[in-house]
């Protein structure tokens, strides 16, 4: 009796330690199971945060993940103000289509075609749109200009604004309609601050402004008795009333510029038309 005894007790702990085995197993593969997930987590966010994307907060419902960049199809671009390795038709091409700014030396900031109210006012309550858009190269250097038929408040004649190609930034500078009428297909443009001052001529700009060259015109003088005088020059020499008025009738028959409405479709035509 006393062997069956001892064979009962020597079965119950080789049971006892085999059921111990088998827990310390499960615990840990369990251990395992988890720390692998662990791993697995931090390595996906490790490869998000190399791909440059945000991965969002957890809450209770799912969030598709972000990235800097927008999806392939969406309208929305970044602008950018400096277009290096850009022609300067191509770089007029993606500030005309909004997806790149240009730089205002009149508000002297970075905008996009949107904002040429900026461009024209400081007064948030001024709308400014380009109706019509033409290309002329006005400083006769072989690079082109972009003129852009401003409408501000719903007036046809306001101005111009000009934008300007130059070490892959285009700058935009803002005309007003008499200082820049009749454009001509040369380059050549007629001014006019009253019946006595007015006359034709070309266009120069910096980074930070533009001045009007005057080739032939007539400004107006007083003399000590209030006389009024009127001077005429042609090809920036003296001369007399016949001969300003011939070289004026002479500008007036010169070919235009050619405009077209500011469209998608017309911004290609212009640009592929100017090559």
């Amino acid at each position: 009796m006393k062997h069956v005894h001892f064979f009962r007790r020597a079965a119950a702990i080789l049971l006892s330690s085999a059921l111990l085995l088998v827990f310390s197993a499960c615990s840990q593969n369990g251990g395992a199971s988890g720390a692998f997930a662990g791993s697995a987590a931090s390595s996906d966010e490790a490869a998000s945060s190399s791909a440059g994307i945000s991965l969002p907060a957890q809450s209770g419902t799912s969030a598709a993940a972000t990235t800097g960049a927008a999806p392939a199809d969406s309208s929305e671009t970044s602008a950018e103000v400096t277009l290096p390795g850009k022609s300067p038709l191509s770089a007029y091409q993606s500030v005309l289509q909004n997806k790149a700014e240009f730089f205002s030396t009149d508000a002297n900031k970075n905008l996009n075609i949107s904002q040429l109210n900026q461009a024209v006012s400081d007064d948030s309550g001024v709308t400014a749109k380009a109706a019509k858009l033409a290309m002329v190269d006005l400083e006769n250097d072989g690079t082109p200009e972009v003129i852009l038929w401003l409408v501000v408040n719903n007036n046809d004649y306001y101005g111009f604004e000009v934008l300007r190609y130059q070490d892959g930034v285009v700058y935009g500078y803002t005309l007003p309609y008499r200082a820049f009428m009749d454009l001509k297909a040369d380059g050549t443009f007629s001014f006019s601050s009253g019946a006595a001052d007015y006359g034709f001529g070309t266009v120069k700009f910096t980074e930070k402004g533009y001045s009007v060259e005057k080739i032939s015109y007539c400004e107006s003088g007083y003399d000590s008795n209030n006389n009024q005088s009127i001077s005429y020059f042609v090809d920036h020499e003296s001369a007399a009333e016949n001969d300003f008025l011939s070289a004026i009738n002479k500008q007036s028959e010169k070919t235009g510029v050619t405009w077209y409405d500011f469209t998608d479709d017309n911004i290609k035509t212009m640009l592929a038309n100017f090559k």
